[in-house]
């Protein structure tokens, strides 16, 4: 997490190179729509090798299909941001980009990214009211858009149905609780050999899932929508006491030194952990054959609420001509709909196995968790953010080092420090 999020500590200092090289070449702007050539647009995205031949089929489709434009795909598989960010202060910045939620408000913020606000409301072809809310939240800075949603991921439970049936547990609902999840967890935490240790458990966690969903699901929060600090409210607490119960009181899941010598995934799906969570698109039910995998959303404190990681597709405010790239946001968003699992409207999500056939089964949890999903408040300074809680609450937690009022309270000083409140 940490990791892919640092990424944005950058953006500050690189977007006050562009801001004093943007629109230089401004006499240029539009030229090539008033010849007979198409434009040319360049396109970076993060595609790998599968990825990227499926998207390329959706590419060379679209470029046939078009008059006015001739994308060109740029596969930036490794240090994606750093790249983009290097040409961006270059002034040879993409004409559309792949920016994951968290991005957005620092490349919007500083300019780097096109205002669509104006292009969508005029666009009669694309349904707004088709996407979930939230997930069109997140291509959000100060109430304009700056791009289109094309992937969702909300995170669901996955759960292994031999151990509960060996165990005569009855399966997860769609009501769960997270105190019917810790005595399930408990109950599926166990010494199956007698040698004395622990070998299989009821769940699992290692900074993932993000640790915002034990706190959504108590009705609080790090930063609230408004933009305050709110890490250390009743409500906060609550759902990180609960966080902490799950590793450090009940000891329902490997702990972190553990995890890191035998892998966190890989003990899923070798039937050492009873239940799981992660992104909708996991291959689980695919790729696992000594048990079948069975889904549900997360369990529920007062409200019911799962992280949604989204990606967009942005125009930078570089391009050359922004009506045709607009054109091609618009036509990529469309066909990108019917390719990737979960697309964030609403009209496709029962077509998911249309994509993806081994998700058949899945696809009430991913509905109920698409309602419900939501990505973060996220804000300019996000990776900053991110790194205080990450290093003042969630792992001190995980590492059993910290007490939940008191960790609340230092991360909260923290963050209040950093945002100025």
């Amino acid at each position: 997490m940490k990791k892919t999020l640092a990424m944005i500590l950058a953006l500050v200092m690189v977007f006050s190179l562009v801001l004093t090289g943007c629109g230089a070449d401004k006499s240029k702007e539009d030229t090539a729509s008033n010849s007979n050539q198409k434009v040319e647009l360049k396109f970076a995205t993060w595609a790998g090798a599968q990825e990227l031949k499926e998207l390329q089929e959706i590419v060379d489709r679209l470029n046939s299909q078009s008059k006015e434009y001739k994308i060109e795909v740029m596969s930036i598989p490794s240090d994606y941001y750093v790249k983009i960010q290097t040409m961006i202060a270059g002034g040879t910045a993409p004409d559309l980009i792949w920016l994951s939620q968290e991005y957005i408000p620092a490349y919007a913020s500083m300019g780097a990214i096109l205002d669509i606000t104006k292009f969508a409301q005029e666009d009669k072809s694309l349904d707004l009211s088709d996407f979930y809310e939230a997930t069109l939240a997140t291509a959000k800075y100060q109430d304009k858009l700056y791009g289109y949603p094309w992937i969702s991921q909300p995170v669901i439970m996955y759960y292994n149905k031999k151990l509960f049936d060996e165990a005569n547990i009855p399966y997860p609902t769609d009501d769960m609780t997270w105190e019917q999840f810790i005595e399930v967890g408990k109950k599926l935490t166990k010494d199956t050999d007698g040698d004395g240790k622990v070998d299989q458990y009821g769940f699992i966690v290692n900074g993932w899932p993000p640790i915002h969903l034990w706190l959504w699901t108590h009705g609080g929060d790090i930063i609230n929508s408004e933009g305050k600090v709110v890490i250390d409210s009743k409500e906060s607490i609550e759902g990180i006491k609960v966080l902490n119960d799950i590793i450090n009181v009940d000891k329902i899941t490997p702990s972190k030194a553990q995890i890191e010598a035998q892998g966190f995934g890989e003990q899923f799906k070798t039937g050492k952990i009873a239940m799981f969570m992660g992104g909708a698109a996991d291959d689980f039910e695919k790729t696992i054959k000594d048990f079948e995998v069975g889904t549900a959303p997360i369990p529920h404190g007062v409200k019911k609420a799962t992280f949604n990681w989204i990606a967009s597709t942005v125009i930078s405010s570089q391009t050359k001509n922004k009506e045709v790239a607009y054109k091609a946001l618009r036509d990529l968003t469309k066909a990108f709909l019917d390719w990737k699992v979960v697309p964030p409207v609403k009209s496709k999500v029962d077509d998911i196995v249309k994509i993806r056939p081994d998700k058949k089964d899945a696809i009430p949890a991913i509905r109920k968790s698409m309602e419900f999903g939501r990505g973060f408040n996220n804000q300019i300074k996000q990776a900053e953010i991110d790194s205080i809680v990450w290093d003042n609450l969630y792992d001190p937690i995980l590492r059993g080092e910290a007490k939940p009022e008191e960790a609340a309270k230092k991360t909260a000083d923290k963050l209040r420090k950093l945002l100025g409140q």
